[in-house]
């Protein structure tokens, strides 16, 4: 089965980790991955190939957080024109399933329902605006088939108690547990690349420039750390966005005002190595704000390398990080709390093996990759017996048309050439009394012998029909391929 991802994001991030992780064991299983992304200035397509995932890039718009105007306009002007062109991507490359990455943008979900595809609707993080989620929630059981969340907050936050209407899995983000793991010798050369003294403590975290990370606060919360202990160093692993230069700025600002001395902050930009940076941590901090989040893959990740987790309690963060036993919950946008849990840790060793060695077991019983591509293989299946069942009650509550008028004119009994009387599903001879079906719209005028010679046409059992179908029949449009080709443009 060939699966197209879209995600409308250029940079990467945890939707596109995941589908990276998950390619060979969705592989192994029978699904063959395509991502599609954005044709926009990112890292997200580069890392992906390196990866041996397929990715094909076209425009898309999403949904952005900004008031400019033309953005929106932009993202309003361009919907059908990239469901289009999404459409002629799944006949192209003969897409059996769509997953839909992220509820802001639902271009692809549109774009398969049209095609007639089966559709998974994940729901990844609380971003998407108030005012929009009662929206864009009630179109989630009219254009998808499952739904996948990311927590299970998140499924009460965007559906409520009654659920989306449609069947729904709960998976965490994968982590390979054996590439992220405890490792004295990581440790040990990761800080000696770094420059971080044997027995420093480290405070650090891992998240890509963007507001909603809440970067600004682990700043502030590095400086009230290092007051208490001045021999603690912080580190930041992380991309820049081009479209966050302003509060990469900002972060800048903070940085200088905080009075870090400049040896005692590290920054290392965008590293596609994360897991040699784990272990160089005593710490590790997940600072996001509740306008979005889902469940960090950085939180698992952490966990999997044997660090304790200080998290904001956003999101679905509570759902991994569970407060005190394998982590340290703290109110967000709370710099003043996030450095006391911090500083718990660093002065408590017991506490922190005792927190570290919980992640450590949990990540490997809970979040390993084939544990979540499992629940994505049942998902999938769902998905398509659910879409095949929905498309049979319609075929079944859909009676056969009739011809036209000007065609039951010129047809007569084929056995005495008397007139028929037409009725739903067929015709009757006035003379003989012969019956004729119609099927898929076409009065088959076979006498009854030829008709049993010919393997019950009118019930679809004939063989050699069925091999013609298989090959041929596509659940496409159906009420417009009779007035135009398959797959041609309306205006033809």
């Amino acid at each position: 089965m060939n699966v197209l991802h879209v995600i409308h994001y250029p940079v990467f991030g945890g939707p596109h980790n995941q589908a990276l992780r998950l390619n060979g064991a969705l592989a192994r299983r029978g699904w063959y991955t395509t991502v599609l992304l954005p044709d926009q200035p990112g890292n997200a397509a580069e890392r992906l190939r390196a990866g041996g995932v397929e990715v094909i890039q076209l425009p898309l718009h999403r949904l952005r957080a900004s008031p400019d105007p033309r953005e929106q306009a932009a993202l309003a002007l361009g919907f059908l024109p990239e469901v289009d062109r999404i459409r002629r991507l799944i006949r192209r490359r003969s897409i059996d399933l769509v997953v839909v990455g992220g509820l802001a943008n639902p271009h692809a979900a549109a774009a398969a329902r049209l095609e007639g595809v089966p559709t998974v609707w994940q729901v990844l993080d609380s971003r998407t605006p108030a005012p929009l989620r009662l929206p864009l929630a009630a179109l989630v059981p009219r254009l998808s088939d499952t739904v996948m969340a990311a927590g299970r907050t998140l499924l009460d936050l965007h559906f409520g108690p009654r659920g989306p209407g449609v069947p729904a899995f709960v998976y965490a983000p994968p982590v390979d547990t054996e590439r992220f793991r405890p490792s004295p010798e990581r440790r040990r050369a990761a800080r000696r690349r770094l420059g971080i003294p044997t027995g420093a403590p480290v405070v650090g975290t891992v998240a890509n420039l963007n507001p909603q990370k809440g970067l600004e606060h682990f700043v502030r919360a590095a400086a009230l750390i290092h007051r208490a202990r001045p021999d603690a160093r912080f580190l930041l692993v992380g991309a820049r966005y081009g479209s966050h230069r302003r509060y990469a700025a900002l972060l800048e600002a903070d940085v200088r005002a905080s009075g870090l001395p400049p040896d005692r902050l590290i920054v290392t930009g965008e590293r596609a190595d994360v897991e040699e940076h784990y272990p160089a941590m005593d710490v590790h901090l997940i600072t996001s704000v509740p306008r979005s989040e889902g469940t960090p893959t950085t939180a698992l990740e952490a966990m999997a390398c044997g660090v304790p987790v200080v998290a904001t309690r956003v999101g679905a963060v509570a759902e991994a990080v569970e407060d005190g036993v394998t982590g340290l919950l703290v109110p967000p946008l709370d710099a003043g709390a996030i450095a006391g849990a911090a500083l718990r840790l660093l002065e408590d060793a017991p506490l922190r093996d005792r927190l570290g060695a919980a992640g450590r077991e949990r990540a490997v019983r809970r979040y390993g990759v084939e544990v979540c591509a499992e629940t994505h293989h049942r998902a999938f299946q769902v998905a398509r017996a659910r879409f095949r069942a929905r498309r049979a009650a319609l075929m079944a509550a859909r009676p056969d048309p009739l011809p036209p008028p000007e065609l039951r004119s010129l047809l007569v009994c084929p056995a005495c050439r008397g007139g028929l009387a037409w009725r739903p599903g067929g015709a009757r001879c006035d003379g003989c009394g012969q019956t004729f079906p119609v099927v898929d719209g076409i009065p088959v005028m076979l006498l009854d012998g030829a008709r049993a010679g010919h393997d019950e046409v009118d019930g679809h059992h004939h063989a050699h029909k069925e091999r013609q179908a298989a090959f041929f029949d596509r659940g496409v449009a159906e009420e417009f391929e009779v007035a135009r080709p398959h797959g041609a443009p309306a205006l033809y």
